[in-house]
């Protein structure tokens, strides 16, 4: 009986070795979420939905407003729209990562119509939220490494065989470098086709939430204590601006009325006079060289705002 106890102890902790192995060298490969929860608490981030994820590029920020005295590096804790639409639970996440000593960082909060979403089923007075139990709503620890209980809540996340292909990499500013990039027009096509059917999708399931309206200004006040606040609508096809301003027609005028209650700026890059044809890979996720040229362009309208206050 101890030979067999010592022998499962042994295996045990050779398969944990072997998990911690992969995780803290290869985690940024089978885990689009995994390396966000393994680095320090933040001074400084990107808030938002996927397209911020592969968009806003903290590196480029890190250079551009060194000048500008805020706390840096700034730490993207962007996910998805299933994983962090605004509301009470990713208020509460952005919490546990933000490191309260910062004074003069830097937020940066990327809106979405679909990021003030509802399931339509769900009761918000009964805590029904439709990214509960997901992450980073069902952890505990977003900073340490490794994360075992990342491993342990959400293994269904992890794709080892990407491992191999290496086609996107989590980056620990957590920036997601999408690899696979289309090359022939059909496939670019066929993508974006994809990406319109998961927008009408959502316009058939979700409700836009004022619950979610509310989070939101309780979000900028809060991060407000902790430095400068910046909202952002990133650029898209305008075939696709069209689709989310059906669902959410007074988006552009809510978040103007947000950002203007609190003082901070909204940079909107899908109206004529700023919409420039960045480079996507489906219509709606910028690819990795038009994410560098946006975020340069965002970084510059931050400085020109920082230069009207001096």
């Amino acid at each position: 009986m101890k030979q067999l106890l010592l022998k499962l102890c042994l295996f045990f902790i050779c398969c944990l070795a072997i998990t911690t192995f992969v995780l803290v060298q290869y985690g940024g490969n089978v885990d689009y979420f995994y390396q966000k929860f393994t680095t320090p608490k933040a001074v400084s981030m990107v808030i938002g939905d996927s397209r911020s994820m592969q968009g806003i590029q903290p590196r480029v920020i890190n250079e551009r407003l060194k000048e500008l005295e805020y706390e840096l590096p700034i730490f993207n804790y962007s996910l998805t729209i299933a994983e962090t639409p605004i509301g009470p639970l990713y208020n509460k996440s952005i919490e546990k990562k933000l490191d309260e000593t910062s004074k003069n960082g830097v937020f940066i909060i990327s809106v979405t119509p679909w990021m003030f979403g509802s399931d339509k089923n769900n009761d918000h007075s009964k805590g029904e939220f439709r990214e509960a139990g997901r992450p980073p709503h069902n952890m505990s620890f977003v900073n340490v490494n490794p994360n075992y209980e990342y491993l342990f809540k959400n293994l269904t996340y992890f794709h080892f065989k990407a491992l191999f292909r290496k086609t996107s990499t989590m980056h620990k500013d957590g920036w997601l470098e999408e690899n696979n990039l289309p090359t022939n027009p059909k496939v670019f096509d066929e993508w974006k086709k994809r990406q319109g059917r998961l927008f009408d999708k959502m316009i058939r399931n979700y409700k836009v939430s004022s619950l979610r309206l509310n989070s939101l200004d309780d979000l900028i006040k809060k991060l407000k204590k902790h430095g400068s606040v910046y909202m952002v609508r990133m650029p898209i096809d305008l075939d696709f601006v069209a689709v989310e301003n059906s669902f959410y027609q007074n988006f552009d005028k809510d978040m103007n009325t947000v950002a203007t209650s609190n003082q901070i700026d909204y940079f909107n890059f899908n109206v004529s006079s700023t919409h420039t044809n960045f480079k996507t890979y489906d219509g709606h996720h910028l690819d990795k060289h038009g994410g560098l040229e946006f975020t340069g362009i965002l970084c510059d309208s931050i400085i020109r705002s920082v230069s009207k206050l001096k």
